[in-house]
């Protein structure tokens, strides 16, 4: 009995002891696994940068955010249109054509010096590449900076942004860039079939066609991945690099610099990447330290005429003596 009154006592000091101490609620776990808001925190700048190349969206000063990877959600016109004059490209029915042929034939032709250029085989030489572009906050950079030293780059752009920046893709053109393409969505080919692979390329040549009257003859893969059915259904030169600067992944200007500088060597493609200032910075150093080394900056096609040509199908990183 004595027992029993013991247990009773304990079970009330329980009771009461409940009634006047809130519990502390037990998370769910929803709550546990509901990942973080996209872009939380972040205004007037970019997220998912650390996935790579192509991957990078914008959020406004409202927290919205871009559908489209590496797009700001209101790119200003007046930024695109911040470059050089540029000239009105005329639509050639015989050119189009032309660019057609040559792609079902299978033959590549590289784009030659433009008229007026001296480059010198003897001297070395070196192609800057900008890829994910075009934007031209950066991509103007760039160009007048190059215009300063008679260089001349490759920049292998997205298709779905030439539309948004025709007067910058204009530019390129008339001041002897060269365009290459970068599929129209930035896609990696490999996840694709052979005919989604072949509408990548195409609708990238396309649209560059439509924004500046060039088709590009290079191709530059997503991320540079590539399987049989990518080397099947690219009918042009692909061009990969020799340095990897990682620009996108460190966007220090510095450190861009520091890659370049420290193992370049002629017959070199440089990897680069258009949507980041930093990068662009790092251009505005790497240029004129080239030029002082005694570098001929050129396109990929120029470096290709004077170092045995490139093939459609083929794959090549450098050009090497």
């Amino acid at each position: 009995m004595k027992r029993l009154l013991q247990w009773i006592s304990i079970l009330m000091a329980v009771i009461l002891v409940t009634a006047f101490v809130p519990a502390a609620p037990f998370p769910s776990m929803a709550d546990e696994t509901a990942p973080a808001p996209d872009g939380t925190g972040v205004r007037n700048g970019w997220i998912d940068e650390d996935l790579g190349p192509g991957v990078a969206r914008w959020v406004d000063e409202e927290g919205n955010i871009s559908d489209e990877p590496g797009k700001q959600v209101e790119e200003s016109k007046a930024s695109e249109e911040g470059g050089a004059e540029s000239r009105d490209p005329q639509e050639d029915p015989e050119k189009e054509s032309e660019g057609q042929a040559q792609e079902e034939s299978g033959q590549a032709e590289t784009q030659p010096a433009a008229e007026g250029r001296q480059i010198d085989p003897a001297r070395p030489m070196v192609a800057l590449t900008f890829d994910d572009g075009p934007y031209a906050p950066v991509g103007n950079q760039i160009m007048d900076c190059l215009a300063s030293y008679g260089g001349k780059a490759t920049f292998f752009v997205v298709g779905s942004r030439a539309a948004a920046y025709k007067t910058e893709l204009q530019r390129m053109v008339a001041e002897g860039h060269e365009i290459g393409n970068h599929t129209f969505d930035h896609k990696y080919l490999t996840k694709l079939n052979g005919a989604q692979i072949q509408s990548e390329i195409s609708r990238c040549s396309d649209a560059v066609f439509a924004a500046a009257g060039v088709r590009p003859a290079l191709v530059r893969l997503p991320g540079g991945l590539k399987n049989r059915t990518v080397l099947a259904n690219v009918n042009a030169p692909m061009i990969m690099w020799s340095i990897d600067t990682l620009d996108w992944k460190t966007r220090n200007a510095g450190k861009t610099v520091h890659s370049v500088m420290s193992q370049v060597r002629d017959g070199d493609i440089v990897l680069m990447h258009e949507l980041y200032s930093q990068s662009g910075a790092a251009a505005l150093e790497i240029i004129p330290q080239l030029a002082a080394a005694g570098y001929q900056m050129v396109t990929v096609s120029e470096m290709a005429q004077y170092r045995g040509g490139v093939a459609a199908g083929g794959v090549y990183s450098q050009f090497y003596r």
